[in-house]
Order: structure tokens, then sequence, then C-alpha cells
């Protein structure tokens, strides 16, 4: 497929040309951060409904699907098939997320799809895996489904509290992160070898991998503490001030304590605090005295105040902000964090830019979030599709438009 010819050349992955059949926030979230450092993203919704996301009303549609072009085109159908392996002839990264085995039911095993590109980067997203037992490859999974079935969801309700799914969508956004480091990585044997790669991520295995307990157990049973319970050392966590807003303390480490000690009145380098003392631990004598000058202290300073005297004396502190506090902050703006645009309805989308930040390629906004199949006719021209053969594909219903901007935020 040619080069697309609205795409400005920016950032470190100009010339990478990325094809995505996926929906929701795992899959997507990854060709996004792609999108935002230069690559040619071009998005393929279903015709049978639009992506998920566009069915709320959210204004998240509109931030995690900027700087790409978009078709709705029927995959599974035999014309569908045959534009998407076009697609793909020169495509750098083809991902989809679905359940496992659905491509290579549909004849569009990575085998087929490397016969027409042999260089292609494939990425299934799933919730189980494309290997394993078939009773679990073939479930269906949202992200609530991959914390409960890791033990994500178990580690992080407190005891005695009803299970629930921690947000916001953590187990799709850590997915989708894992999908653009296995891309990267991907794309850097390419470079070496020509060969592609079939990349095969489950969310639960994403959700496993950053629990930091589960080496402990796994290996000797050493049970993780439960979610809300207080932790092991003092000093640690969000403590509340006199005015009620909550201030995180991480009093920890031989350079921190030392310092800490000193600001709440006690004595370094004492028989209670030998020097070397590194961590308090709940429990002891000398560590219960420490929390208790803390709370004597923050019973009478605003978390503000006690933030900045803290800060002065190097101790690692931050008032626990909520969005409201972070919408016109002014570190947020010194560093121009937060990005606006218009969307297709003439509204203002409001959202963070790229992350991480590149000083000589950085990424950039260019492009508002498509509608569903906006760009049909555009991609399909550039594959040599003349009107009448785009016209008998909108008739057979392999292609669909949203002309009205129906599915695109806000509805209203």
């Amino acid at each position: 497929m040619p080069t697309n010819p609205e795409l400005p050349e920016f950032g470190p992955l100009a010339g990478v040309k990325v094809v995505h059949a996926t929906t929701s926030t795992a899959g997507p979230f990854a060709p996004l951060l792609l999108a935002e450092y230069g690559a040619d993203v071009l998005w393929i919704e279903s015709t049978l409904s639009p992506d998920v996301m566009r069915l709320g009303r959210s204004a998240n549609n509109e931030a995690e699907r900027i700087n790409q072009r978009a078709i709705a085109l029927n995959i599974p159908s035999p014309e569908g098939r045959e534009v998407l392996l076009k697609l793909l002839a020169d495509a750098d990264v083809f991902v989809e997320s679905s359940k496992g085995g659905q491509y290579a039911k549909w004849g569009l095993s990575d085998e087929v799809l490397w016969g027409v590109n042999p260089g292609l980067i494939i990425v299934h997203i799933s919730g189980f895996g494309q290997t394993g037992l078939t009773e679990y490859v073939e479930r269906p999974s949202y992200d609530p489904i991959a914390q409960a079935f890791s033990g994500f969801m178990a580690a992080n309700t407190p005891q005695h509290d009803n299970p629930y799914a921690s947000g916001p969508y953590i187990a799709d956004y850590v997915t989708a992160l894992f999908s653009a480091i296995g891309i990267l990585a991907a794309l850097h044997r390419k470079q070496r070898t020509g060969e592609g790669e079939s990349i095969d991520l489950s969310q639960y295995e994403a959700m496993l991998k950053i629990q930091n307990h589960l080496a402990d157990w796994m290996s000797d049973h050493v049970a993780q503490p439960s979610a809300g319970a207080p932790p092991r050392n003092l000093g640690w966590g969000a403590y509340r001030c006199a005015d009620g807003a909550y201030l995180q303390l991480c009093l920890i480490g031989p350079g921190v304590i030392p310092k800490a000690l000193t600001f709440f009145g006690l004595e370094y380098g004492s028989v209670e605090y030998p020097a070397g003392t590194a961590v308090l631990w709940r429990g002891e004598a000398a560590a219960e005295k420490f929390e208790q000058a803390i709370l004597s202290y923050l019973e009478t300073h605003t978390a503000s105040e006690a933030e900045a005297e803290m800060l002065a004396a190097g101790l690692p502190v931050n008032r626990v902000n909520t969005l409201e506090d972070l919408e016109h902050h002014p570190h947020l703006e010194a560093r121009g964090t937060l990005v606006e645009w218009e969307n297709l309805r003439g509204r203002t989308v409001r959202s963070v830019g790229p992350v991480p930040r590149f000083q000589r390629s950085p990424g950039r906004f260019w492009r508002t979030s498509p509608s569903w199949g906006m760009d049909n006719e555009d991609v399909l021209q550039q594959l040599g599709y003349d009107e009448s053969e785009i016209a008998a594909l909108y008739e057979k219903r392999v292609l669909v438009k949203d002309k009205s901007l129906k599915f695109t935020w806000p509805y209203a």
C-alpha cells in the first residue's frame, strides 16, 4: 500500500506501517503509541458493529484513536480477506485482538499472512493466549476477566470486601504496553534479519508478570499482604492531614530515614535509632514512636503545609491529587503535559500528549480520531480499487461508513 499522503514525517517511527484490527483498549492502545511517534497506522473496524469504545459517552475514544486512518471492513468475507492481504503486503506490523485462533479459523493463519509478506510482525492479543487448553484459549476476555484469572483482583481487594476490578482498566493498559515492547523488539530483529515474527500476548500473563509478590508465593509460598492492610514498615502510606486531604509518605532507605527522624524530632544514631537504620518495622517500639510523631505533626498541618516543609527537608512525599487538582496544575502546564484539539464535531478534546518525550525526534498530534469507515475510499483507491469495485463492496456490506458521525464523541 502506498504511503499515506496525509501523514507528515516526524518521530522515530517514521516509515513504519502498522495495520490493526482491534477494539476496546488492550488492542488499540499500542498502535496509538506508535502513531504518536510517526508510524503510519491504519485501523480496521468490523462492519457488524463499530469499536465498542464508540458506544459509550466518553472522550476516551477521541484521545486513543488519534493520528490514524480508519476503514470498516468485513474481514472474514472472501472480499474482506482479499482486501486485508493487500493491506498487509507491505505493512511492517499487524495487530489483532480476538479469541485465540480466530484468524486461523478465518483462513488467515500466520503462514497465510507470511505468504504475502514474509517480514510481517503479527501480534495476537487475547485473554488466554493462542496455545494451551482449548477451553481457555477460546474464552472471551475483557479487563476484569484478566484481573480475575491472574490473581491480580484478589491481591488488590481488601480482606472481607467483595472482589472488584482495579481501575482504570489496568489489565488492558498493561497488556498494551507489553504489546508495544514486543513490537519494538520484533522491529529491531527484523532490521537485522528481514524476518517477520508472531507475538502471542495474553492478558492474564501480562498481569501475572507485574505482580511482585508472585515469585515469593510460587517459590516459597510466602503470602502477599492483602490490599488495604497496614504496611509492614511505618512512615509509608497515605496519611490524613489537618485539612482532610492526604499526603503520601515514602520514608524508607538509608538516605531518607536520618532526615525523617531529625525532621520529627527523633535522634538518629541513638540507641533507639542506631546509625544505619533504613527501615522502621511495624511492631517495634522505636517504629511506633516514629509513627506517633508523624501523626502528631500531620494533625496540626494541612497537606500543602506538610508537603512544603517535608520536601524542604529532603523527604519523598506528595499530596494525593485528584484529576481536578491536575487539570490546571502548574507543573503540567509548564511541561505541556496536556494537549488539546478539535474532534470531527468541532468539540475540544483534552488529554495527555506523547509519553515519553524524545528530544531529537518528538512525537506529535496531527489528526483527530476518525469516524467509522471514514477512510474507506482513500485506502482502497490506494490499493488499486476503482469506484465501481468500491461501490460493489459497499453493496455487499464488505465496507460500511458512518456518514452522520453518529459514532463520534460526543453524540449529542
